[in-house]
């Protein structure tokens, strides 16, 4: 079976799970892959994935050249059409959802392609302004013939929206991406020193919805606890972290990460955590097991399906100060459980959530899709 795996975004997760997709369907499932991803992705810069995509598509670098280009997206698309034409796939999956992808699932129905889309998100988070790109996603997945969530909890937000009778869906959960391109030598073992403070790492979009001020919160309760707090990533409002760099031991380093450094980082922490007030699933969890670092979690959203309370790591009791300072107050007391749920954070990524594990059951999904039953 041939399959089109595509994802046009820049930046973010999209292109690495397309990536990986294709080349674990094609290593654990023996199909035929075609890869799309966008010309300015981030793995196109690294050779090994470059070579490895097969339809690269220039899109654009700024909103003039989206509107322009859109305006004229037959011809954007056309190089790629003509090849699917020659030889159309049996069945195709986009992994995160595009401005332009509807502009090919069109084509993909013409030829008589199924497609499946992959949902990560299925509302609007608080503060964000996505609100375009989550109404376009419901148009998409109406349009196509399978629907994949990464948890449960976005799949009954679907399900709240919009009909899937007649189309496949099912819940896949988001993998511990393998990052073979990379080359990275093995995960560290936890540094066993119990006299220095905690590593804790908070990663990503740091928007508010990921409970900054929750964290700042649990850091007034926690008073003279050792923490060493590292926040990474992106901020479209840097005001909002100047609460969390008021305390000592907490060091901000903001601005876009490509995958090594924040894979670096993850290295540095004994834990990430994770004080999300509203959440459908986290990227960096999976990252974090991957590199044998738990996670402090709220049970917020699809976070309790992701992360095993006491066994890969820690769940608040409530989404609360008190709740978020009493979780990271057990770590810095028990130093072997820190230990403890590190391992198991890695033997689970390594095996439940590995692609050895997920992409039959991708497979499984895309041949259904293939043989029109729902």
């Amino acid at each position: 079976m041939k399959v089109l795996v595509w994802q046009w975004g820049r930046f973010g997760a999209g292109a690495r799970y397309a990536y990986e997709l294709a080349h674990a369907l094609s290593e654990h499932c023996g199909f035929g892959t075609l890869l799309s991803l966008a010309e300015g992705a981030e793995l196109m810069q690294n050779p090994v994935c470059r070579q490895a995509v097969d339809l690269p598509l220039h899109t654009y670098s700024g909103s003039a050249e989206f509107l322009r280009r859109s305006l004229d997206i037959h011809a954007v698309l056309r190089p790629i059409l003509a090849r699917l034409e020659d030889a159309p796939p049996d069945v195709a999956i986009v992994t995160m959802m595009g401005y332009w992808d509807i502009f090919l699932v069109r084509h993909l129905h013409r030829m008589g392609v199924p497609v499946a889309v992959v949902v990560h998100d299925a509302e609007v988070h608080p503060g964000d302004r996505f609100h375009l790109i989550v109404r376009l996603q419901r148009h998409l997945m109406r349009q196509s013939e399978g629907v994949i969530a990464l948890t449960n909890f976005v799949a009954e937000q679907v399900k709240a929206r919009l009909s899937l009778v007649g189309k496949v869906h099912t819940t896949i959960p988001l993998g511990a991406f393998a990052f073979a391109d990379l080359d990275l030598p093995a995960p560290k073992p936890l540094e066993t020193a119990p006299d220095r403070p905690l590593r804790l790492l908070m990663a990503g979009r740091l928007k508010r919805y990921k409970g900054i001020q929750l964290l700042a919160d649990a850091l007034k309760l926690l008073g003279d606890v050792p923490l060493a707090l590292r926040v990474v990533g992106t901020s479209d409002d840097p005001s909002v972290l100047a609460t969390l760099a008021a305390f000592p031991g907490v060091e901000l380093d903001l601005g876009w990460k490509d995958e090594r450094t924040l894979i670096s980082h993850i290295d540095w922490a004994d834990a990430c955590i994770l004080p999300y007030v509203e959440a459908s699933q986290s990227g960096v969890a999976p990252m974090s097991f991957k590199r044998g670092r738990s996670v402090i979690a709220t049970p917020v959203g699809g976070l309790p399906e992701q992360i095993r309370n006491g066994e890969t790591g820690i769940l608040t009791e409530t989404v609360s100060a008190a709740a978020l300072a009493d979780a990271i107050r057990h770590l810095t007391e028990d130093r072997d459980l820190t230990h403890r749920l590190g391992r198991n954070a890695l033997r689970h990524a390594e095996t439940e959530i590995s692609w050895a594990v997920l992409a039959p059951r991708f497979g499984a999904v895309l041949q259904r899709l293939r043989q029109g039953r729902a």
